[in-house]
């Protein structure tokens, strides 16, 4: 899968640097050696990144069709099967005060998602019983790792609901439960109000919260008695709460993680109510 998206240049450079297994993020910007990282450590390839290369890419992740990808691209992102997320950077396109596309792309992030069954053992006393959970970390901390194991442990208790906006939770292979759906590559806004209605959940799981466009659907899901897990970018409960006081209000503990020494480490716990 990763072959087939890289092409067989990139690829070769990159596994002689990690066991493919091991691969947890690959970046690609042109005039630079390639990149590669594990969950401990960034090392570089030999092969310095051409316009050809991250061309290649884009065409292979979008089968040619960038346009049918404008709502991603204006979320700075590409989705590729088997759950691996294409970060863009380049020159922004903008209307009306809104990125809609990018052009002349320079470089590319590619997250490569990895299953690690029973990271969430560490916090079972969080996960039984439940309440509402949030998941703090920095990028690179392991917080969608985390948040699929506490979906694979609350599907086997609760009718769980995956909002996958991005498409990162449901990765080939993946374990979860028999009580499980997932609504898949549609913001959350849009899916939640129907989904509550249609699918009648106990538990939603949902990650990349922006609480300035998501409060709104969060405040009428905790309102109707569904329990929330959810994920934040930040290095501190504090400072989450500080920016948006609305998690205050929505969860009742906080998950920190790290991602020093490797990613996925327990930085702290904190009772938020």
């Amino acid at each position: 899968m990763l072959e087939s998206l890289l092409g067989e240049e990139l690829y070769s450079d990159a596994v002689k640097l990690f066991k493919i297994e091991q691969i947890a993020e690959i970046r690609i910007r042109i005039g630079r050696k390639l990149a590669v990282k594990d969950i401990y450590s960034n090392r570089f390839g030999q092969h310095i990144v051409t316009e050809a290369d991250i061309s290649g890419i884009i065409k292979r992740a979008t089968k040619n069709s960038l346009y049918a990808f404008q709502e991603e691209l204006s979320k700075g992102y590409l989705p590729y099967s088997g759950g691996i997320r294409i970060g863009i950077a380049g020159t922004g396109v903008i209307e009306k005060d809104r990125l809609i596309t990018f052009k002349n792309i320079t470089s590319l992030t590619v997250r490569i998602p990895h299953e690690v069954l029973g990271v969430a053992n560490k916090i079972s006393a969080l996960l039984d019983p439940f309440d509402n959970l949030l998941i703090v970390s920095p990028p690179f901390g392991g917080k969608t790792t985390m948040l699929r194991d506490i979906a694979r442990i609350l599907s086997n208790k609760f009718d769980t609901l995956v909002l996958d906006e991005r498409g990162e939770f449901g990765m080939a292979g993946a374990t979860f439960g028999d009580r499980i759906d997932f609504i898949t590559g549609t913001p959350k806004t849009l899916a939640a109000e129907g989904a509550v209605r249609a699918m009648s959940p106990e538990v939603i799981v949902l990650d990349e919260l922006y609480p300035p466009k998501d409060g709104l659907i969060l405040n009428e899901l905790a309102r109707s008695g569904i329990k929330l897990a959810a994920g934040i970018h930040s290095d501190s409960a504090e400072g989450a709460i500080e920016r948006y006081p609305l998690l205050k209000e929505l969860f009742s503990s906080c998950v920190v993680l790290s991602n020093k020494p490797r990613a996925g480490s327990i930085k702290s716990v904190v009772r938020i109510q």
